[in-house]
This record gives structure tokens, sequence and C-alpha cells, in this order.
């Protein structure tokens, strides 16, 4: 399945206004938004229509991907008479428009939606593939279904808006898009300062067609789209033990800790590339130093991974009590499906982190 991807480039313009001025003249459009578009600008073909267009706003965050969110947004579109007829635009980051498109996909059996994601995170993974949920009993995406978006919408002027651990969670994706499927696009971003003005901005379409690549050989997440996850087996759990230890992680540095947890295993699996996996994880590293306040690594050192692993054997990748990960063989070559065990977990947690 091909999802429908809009960029904010010239050649795009005139196949992407027809749909909007079809929306907007019928009046058929809501908005739901993070909470901080109350002020921040918005880019696109929205912004002339902005402030006609009826508006729920949603704080950002993982706590908003509750039943209880959910339950708000369903009474408001109720409220705003909201029928199958309409459209609901999403705006905002990867939780708004995870939650977002739940809310759209399961109201009156399914609103057609559009995405218009606003972090780096949002426009090159979490709008990208029809993955549609909100957590549950504490752990990531519990719930949810698979329903494509009818158009997704990236402006990446919204980049320019983002702060530095905002860049750093993008850029963690990113990163892995390219180790898991391009190893040329990790060649090229490999020494890149993300913090100057327009360094991510040409490598969003890149990241973007991966996913988008990935996703349409195997919409169901059964094969290949499993390897996505990499670094992520561990990067949720990581965020449930934050959670659960009042410690403030963002999911994209959760990502970026998890990769090079994943390199090490990866390195230990195939010992002729761990030479280069490890080369990786210097550089990943030095991302996450460049946002110090916020990479945890004290935090992280001194956890036992034994109170790490509750969370990893609920992962939804796994199978019959075993856990399955995502390794690679090599930069730019993934495998799924890998088996891993609580004491080869903890060999390489204390070979990395300690």
């Amino acid at each position: 399945m091909h999802q429908n991807i809009q960029f904010n480039l010239p050649d795009q313009i005139a196949e992407s206004v027809a749909p909007w001025n079809e929306w907007l003249e019928t009046g058929r459009l809501r908005i739901l938004a993070d909470d901080r578009f109350r002020t921040a600008p918005v880019f696109g073909p929205l912004l002339p229509f902005w402030d006609q267009i009826p508006k729920c706003f949603i704080p950002g965050g993982e706590a908003s991907k509750s039943l209880d969110v959910v339950q708000k947004i369903w009474s408001w579109l109720d409220a705003e008479a909201t029928d199958r007829g309409h459209v609901l635009v999403i705006v905002g980051g990867g939780t708004i428009t995870d939650l977002g498109g739940f809310v759209a996909s399961t109201y009156k059996r399914g609103l057609p939606f559009v995405l218009i994601p606003t972090t780096i995170m949002g426009m090159i993974d979490a709008a990208i593939g029809g993955k549609n949920g909100i957590n549950y009993a504490h752990f990531k995406n519990q719930i949810g279904l698979f329903q494509l978006p009818a158009l997704t919408y990236i402006d990446d002027h919204f980049i320019s808006s983002l702060d530095a651990l905002e860049r750093t969670n993008g850029w963690m994706e990113l990163v892995k898009h390219s180790l898991i499927a391009d190893a040329a696009l990790w060649n090229d971003i490999a020494d890149i300062d993300i913090h100057l003005p327009d360094a991510i901005e040409p490598w969003i379409q890149p990241a973007a067609r991966i996913k988008k690549t990935i996703v349409a050989q195997d919409f169901l997440d059964q094969s290949v789209r499993k390897t996505l996850n990499y670094g992520h087996t561990l990067a949720h759990a990581l965020e449930w033990k934050a959670q659960e230890d009042g410690i403030p992680l963002s999911h994209g540095v959760a990502v970026g800790w998890g990769m090079i947890w994943s390199n090490g295993w990866s390195g230990s699996l195939q010992p002729t590339e761990s030479r280069s996996l490890f080369q990786v994880s210097q550089k990943i590293h030095g991302w996450l130093d460049g946002i110090p306040e916020n990479n945890q690594r004290d935090w992280l050192s001194a956890l036992n991974p034994r109170d790490v692993w509750p969370a990893i054997l609920r992962d939804k990748k796994n199978r019959n009590g075993v856990v399955l990960d995502v390794v690679l063989d090599r930069v730019g070559n993934a495998r799924w499906d890998h088996p891993l065990t609580l004491d080869k977990f903890s060999s390489i947690w204390k070979q990395v982190f300690q």
C-alpha cells in the first residue's frame, strides 16, 4: 500500500492545492492540533484559513495518548456535528499524529484524515506508515490499528522552530533509517552538525522515502517492516523504566541509546562488523552529548539490566514468550525476528553501558 505524501516543493504545489481547495470550499475540515499551535505559526495550504476552521487543541507528549483524551476528542467531534463527510486534519508531532489517526479511524467507523507532521520524527517516521494508536497500562502503543491517511503533507518550515532536544529526537530516527536500509545515506550524514541552520532539511525527503518504501512492501508489519524497530525494543523499555523512576526521557533519545545497545549486540553476532558498528555508536554518542541535560547517561549506567527486562518481555514483536529483535548484519542491512535472551541482553548491556 502506497501512502500519498506531498512535500512543500514547487513541483508539488499544483497537486497539493486541489484537495485543500475542495475541502475548504465545502467546509468539511476539522482540525486536531498540538496545543502549542494556539500561538505558534503554521505553514502550508491551511495558513490562510486557519482561524476559520473548528479546532481542538491537545498537549503533545505521551501522556495524551490515552483513552481519556480519545474520549474528549470524540466528544468535541460530536459537539461540532462531525460526520463521515468531514476530514480531520491532524497537526503536530508523532504523539499527536498517532493519537489523531486513532481517533479518526475509530470515530463513526472512520473519518478520512490528513497528517501535517511538525517535528522531524513525525515527518520521517510517525506520520508515515498508517500505524495509529494509544498507550495502555503504561506501555506504548498497546491499542491501535493500521489505517493510511488520505494525505500526509510535509512542510520542513516547521523544523526551524524546533529546539536542540527535538532536533536530536528526530535525527535519531533518521539515523536509524540509514542504518537499516541505506549505507550511502549513513555515510552522507555521519558527520553532520544537526544544530546548524538548514542542516537537517535536505535529508527529510530521502529518509521519508525509505520509510514509505519499506511500508509499501509490508503494510501489516509481518516481515521487512519490522526492521524499522531497530533500537526500539530497548528504547520503549527505557521509556517505561524512566517513567517508573521519574526520569525525563524523550523517545528519540531513548532510540539513540537503544541503537547503541543494538550495535553492540549486532557486533557480537557479526564480529567482522563490530569495529564499524562501534564507530557508528561513537557518532550517536556525539549527537546525544549535544543535549547533556537530556541524555540521562548517568541514570542509564546505574541501571540493572534485569530491571529493564520485564518491559522488553512486553514488546509487541515477541512471539510465544520469545523476545524477538532486530540486528544489523552490516550498516544498511537489517535482519528481523532474531531471538534475544536475558543473559545475552545483560552481557551486552554491561559491555556497552557499564
